[in-house]
């Protein structure tokens, strides 16, 4: 029998036993609980050898090599996320011995065939001081990834990783798709998708190497970012950034040596067709990501498409408005089509322009909680269309919804996506974040969003095996307008 095949077995049997001799097993013990405080004091010491030598599973829990090393630093993550979830996530969490089967059961997921490398030596980690509340089992916790970096040192997570491996563990036993633990770096990342801006030279880019994901092309830049006023172009290679080759580099290893802070000098060298490879010096500066199209057609229509409700999104939109209506707007149209979300207070923000007052959306959780209308609608009373098709999600359908209920508008195109739970975001202490799914949203007539989607009030459905001279959507919103805009006694 293969090595690979023998630890996977033997970590099956291990969670087997652990299960028994657990107070509950996999299928129980889901209920929630409350820490009563946050100190955190050093568990029972767990027995470091509880079968005997010729047991199949012996040398799971067994001696180690020497050479101990300390526990990562930033393993108290665990705890802290742990105990967000229980106090915070809108259903069951695991808790007792559940965690630790969780934990462990995603570390051999992880190790998959339990691969060696000759070239990495192997270590045991010291177990770390865990709370005073935590599993009284969560030793096998330690145990196990000490076998694994014995056994398994060519399919092992970095050790700093392994909070993230343990803590996903748990977050797959809530069976929710919203909920989950981004590191520290994809939560950078995540927090510039949420406030639509960054730091950097202001470009797209993809990897040079598409199969391997290496190296750095310039696809465009941004209108008057640093990028464009250095000269860069599509196409563009960076080879270098300050010295450091980045051609062999992962994409987003390489895009975080080109960003940094504001007014700071970037020395990029770039290879650029057949020309020899040449430096350019950019200045970074603050780069906000376009989110918005704003268009006032040859018939009075005004055009908004929205990307997304990041940070920036309620002010452009309303800018966009009273721009448009000052230039003698007489019907809306606000795509929402391809729009996943985002921020809820920004969408609260965006409906209040289309809603004059009463609730715009209603949480219903842990808690139970009503937002209102700000009263600051300016687009009372000109006809307007939204359009919404399978990919307008979350904040898109709150300010859909709200429209629809309160009849400020028509909804024009395809079933939106129903995506009506709430995620509250949780800055941890390593810089990573843990979003957790905490209520339900309802519309202002009390429709369940979530699982649901709403239902457009003219059905436009979009096939894309089918040639389109035009946007079929746009264009039976453009027609529902100007019928209106015919009726309207201004325009008699």
């Amino acid at each position: 029998m293969k090595r690979s095949t023998q630890f996977l077995i033997i970590g099956f049997m291990a969670l087997l036993v652990m299960a028994v001799m657990g107070a509950s097993s996999f299928a129980l013990g889901f209920s929630t609980a409350r820490l009563s405080d946050n100190i955190r004091v050093a568990s029972q010491t767990m027995p470091a050898q509880l079968f005997g030598d010729n047991s199949p599973i012996s040398g799971l829990f067994g001696s180690q090599p020497d050479g101990s090393v300390k526990a990562p630093d930033n393993f108290g993550v665990f705890w802290e996320g742990y105990d967000l979830l229980k106090d915070y996530f809108d259903g069951d969490v695991p808790e007792g011995p559940s965690v630790t089967y969780a934990a462990v059961e995603n570390l051999i997921k992880y190790a998959g065939a339990c691969e060696t490398d000759p070239d990495v030596k192997p270590v045991r980690f010291i177990r770390p001081r865990t709370p005073g509340d935590a599993p009284e089992n969560f030793g096998y916790f330690w145990q196990s990834v000490n076998q694994l970096y014995q056994d398994c040192t060519g399919s092992i997570p970095e050790p700093d990783q392994l909070v993230y491996v343990a803590l996903d563990g748990v977050i797959q036993r809530l069976d929710n798709r919203y909920t989950a633990i981004l590191p520290p770096v994809s939560a950078e990342e995540f927090r510039i998708d949420i406030e639509s801006g960054f730091e950097g030279i202001g470009a797209t880019v993809e990897p040079a190497d598409k199969d391997t994901g290496f190296g750095v092309v310039i696809v465009k830049s941004f209108a008057g970012s640093p990028a464009e006023k250095a000269g860069l172009k599509a196409g563009d290679e960076i080879m270098a950034v300050d010295d450091v080759d980045v051609t062999g580099m992962d994409l987003n290893e390489a895009v975080r040596l080109i960003r940094g802070p504001k007014d700071s000098t970037v020395v990029l060298l770039i290879g650029r067709g057949d020309s020899e490879p040449f430096e350019v010096e950019v200045v970074r500066d603050r780069v906000d990501i376009p989110i918005l199209i704003s268009e006032l057609r040859d018939d009075k229509i005004l055009y908004i498409a929205l990307a997304d409700f990041s940070a920036r999104a309620g002010g452009e939109v309303k800018k966009a408005l009273e721009d448009g209506i000052a230039d003698g707007a007489k019907g809306i149209i606000f795509d929402l089509r391809g729009n996943p979300g985002g921020r809820l207070d920004i969408a609260i923000d965006v409906a209040s322009l289309f809603v004059e007052d009463g609730v715009v959306v209603s949480e219903s959780g842990r808690e139970e909680q009503e937002f209102k209308a700000k009263g600051k609608a300016i687009a009372d009373g000109l006809p307007l269309a939204v359009l919404v098709d399978g990919a307008s999600a979350s904040a898109s359908e709150i300010v859909a919804g709200a429209i629809q209920d309160y009849g400020t508008g028509v909804l024009v195109g395809e079933k939106t996506f129903g995506k009506g739970s709430v995620q509250r975001l949780f800055n941890l202490s390593d810089g990573s974040i843990l979003r957790v799914t905490t209520a339900r949203w309802f519309t202002p007539k009390g429709r369940q969003i979530d699982g649901e989607g709403l239902q457009p009030d003219i059905e436009s459905v979009f096939e894309p095996d089918v040639a389109h001279d035009s946007d079929v959507q746009l264009d039976a919103a453009v027609k529902y307008l100007l019928e209106q805009i015919t009726k309207s006694p201004a325009s008699s």
